[in-house]
């Protein structure tokens, strides 16, 4: 996987995220009815998460549905033990799996048309380009027939002003909510990480996302939510 970009006080303090991100739930919870919908009538489910983070979306896919169980990964550490901790419960009774592992490893490890549905949130826009192309590909390759890609993510608009409207809000939004909680070390460490996610090699462009799953064959691609630098993206295989 690409470097780990939350071993410092983003990962440690990643719900502090929330803050800045007001419409964060309302996305998560966009997941769940996905999920739920998709999913209603069929038993057995096996999903992968990629970049679990804390678990906040991995608990939202496994309420999403009783008969839902899988692998969630992550590549820090820090991100993996609070994850543990904090859905301990479904571990409990086997239903996810933590694993620390590069997420490309990991897919390449695994059967074609072996998993009903991949969800990741706020992860593959971190890759870079070439790491990211591989990745989608071996996502369809794992995916079985009909199986869903799920990805929650910080897509750039396609008209640049736009995006930059967007991308001055969300810096305003570091510095203004850190700062009124006396955080200046993560109002820079924000600040910095999303200035990275904007370079060339890096930045998730939508219309160029979905042509490139176009391109791996994935088919009824749809934007399920936008709002501001965030969209849920679905597609099928």
């Amino acid at each position: 996987m690409n470097q780990k970009r939350f071993h410092g006080k983003a990962g440690e303090e990643y719900e502090l995220f929330k803050l800045a991100c007001p419409h964060y739930d309302e996305l998560q919870q966009n997941i769940g009815k996905i999920l739920k919908s998709k999913f209603k009538s069929k038993k057995n489910i096996r999903f992968l998460e990629i970049g679990c983070g804390q678990g906040y979306t991995t608990d939202i896919v496994l309420k999403s549905n009783p008969n839902i169980k899988g692998v969630a990964i992550d590549n820090e550490e820090v991100m993996i033990k609070r994850a543990k901790k904090n859905l301990s419960d479904y571990i409990s009774k086997k239903r996810v799996t933590f694993i620390k592992e590069d997420v490309l490893r990991y897919l390449k490890s695994l059967k074609t048309n072996s998993i009903d549905t991949v969800i990741s949130a706020f992860t593959i826009h971190n890759f870079k380009q070439d790491y990211r192309k591989k990745l989608i590909k071996e996502i369809h390759r794992v995916l079985k027939k009909d199986g869903l890609f799920l990805n929650a993510d910080k897509y750039a608009q396609d008209d640049p002003k736009k995006h930059k409207r967007t991308l001055n809000w969300q810096l305003k939004q570091f510095k203004e909510k850190y700062t009124q909680i006396k955080r200046p070390d993560l109002v820079k460490e924000w600040t910095d990480h999303y200035l990275e996610d904007n370079q060339k090699a890096v930045i998730m462009i939508e219309s160029k996302a979905i042509e490139q799953m176009n391109a791996f064959g994935f088919k009824d691609i749809t934007v399920d939510y936008r709002k501001k630098m965030e969209a849920i993206i679905v597609a099928y295989k």
